[in-house]
């Protein structure tokens, strides 16, 4: 991978100029984590900020029990680990690598310092976390009150609006989860999340071929919300 052609389409550093990509290479280094591989864990020292270059990760919290909680999935060029490199807190929730994935690492004085040189950086993320602040609260929001076909349909309509492809009437969504995860994204069980689909699908409402689902009704999806 050309690091500095791949930073130059990164939102977070794309008013960088060549001469300040070559600055931010010297202070970042390329590392690579096997599926599952926990990255860091919640409670562990915020030393690094991530940027995502290929694969994806997942950031979870864990009860006692040991049942999984997804808060989010993220992308190339999402980053993570911010947070406690700005508020020096330990770290709030714990990210694990679903596939092979391929970060770039810069440590906090030198991200802190990036921060102080580029302010608008700082807008940016700030902006990034407002909006993943609104996406917690819509996971509050259908985790207290709607039933799990309506989890579901969400969920469904949520990625659809993230990363979902427009074709004719019909949207294609790449499923890149298990039924497993998809349902600790909502707090539904494997079983439940699995037969919901399954109705859907029975309905009319949407088809599903290996990993991906076509939504076919888009509005009948929105009212089981």
């Amino acid at each position: 991978m050309e690091v500095k052609k791949f930073l130059k389409n990164v939102p977070l550093f794309e008013d960088f100029s060549d001469e300040e990509l070559e600055k931010l290479l010297v202070i970042s280094k390329e590392k690579t984590y096997p599926k599952d591989a926990v990255i860091f864990q919640k409670g562990d020292l915020g030393n690094f900020f991530f940027l995502i270059c290929s694969g994806r990760v997942k950031v979870i919290i864990e009860t006692e029990e040991g049942k999984e909680g997804i808060l989010s999935i993220l992308y190339p060029t999402e980053f993570f680990g911010e947070m406690s490199l700005l508020d020096g807190e330990l770290r709030s929730a714990t990210v694990v690598a679903l596939e092979e994935t391929r970060v770039i690492i810069i440590e906090r004085n030198d991200f802190l310092i990036l921060l102080y040189k580029h302010p608008e950086l700082a807008l940016k993320i700030l902006k990034t976390l407002s909006l993943r602040l609104r996406k917690a609260n819509r996971q509050i929001e259908t985790l207290m009150f709607l039933d799990a076909p309506g989890k579901v349909a969400r969920l469904l309509i949520d990625i659809a609006q993230e990363r979902g492809k427009k074709i004719n009437n019909e949207i294609l969504i790449d499923l890149e989860f298990t039924r497993q995860e998809l349902g600790n994204l909502i707090g539904v069980s494997r079983e439940t999340t699995t037969r919901i689909l399954k109705s859907f699908e029975e309905d009319g409402i949407l088809s599903i071929e290996r990993n991906q689902v076509i939504i076919k009704d888009v509005w009948e999806l929105k009212r089981r919300i």
